[in-house]
């Protein structure tokens, strides 16, 4: 496995999770676009590793600091509302 792809899969599975949890609904198009994007960096990785890994690394600190999709919340809120309050308050 390439060096970028995990951190390419790991941002994809933050995507949908975070959708999944605040909508409520399954976004399978960030999936499907996430591993194509992750085939992408695999083949960018045989070119120059050292700029697939970081723009890999850009997509998740980028990913985990904004809402992405329909999320309304980026990770870092939804996640700091779980184990703040336990709960997140919608609406």
């Amino acid at each position: 496995m390439a060096a970028s792809t995990g951190i390419v899969l790991g941002a994809t599975g933050i995507v949908v999770a975070n959708e999944w949890i605040q909508t409520d609904k399954l976004n399978w198009k960030a999936g499907a676009a996430g591993l194509v994007l992750t085939l992408f960096m695999a083949g960018a990785e045989k070119i120059s590793q050292p700029l697939a890994v970081g723009l890999s690394s850009i997509m998740l600190v980028t990913v985990l600091i904004t809402p992405v999709a329909e999320a309304k919340d980026s990770p870092l809120i939804t996640v700091s509302h779980l184990f703040g309050s336990g709960s997140i308050k919608r609406g």
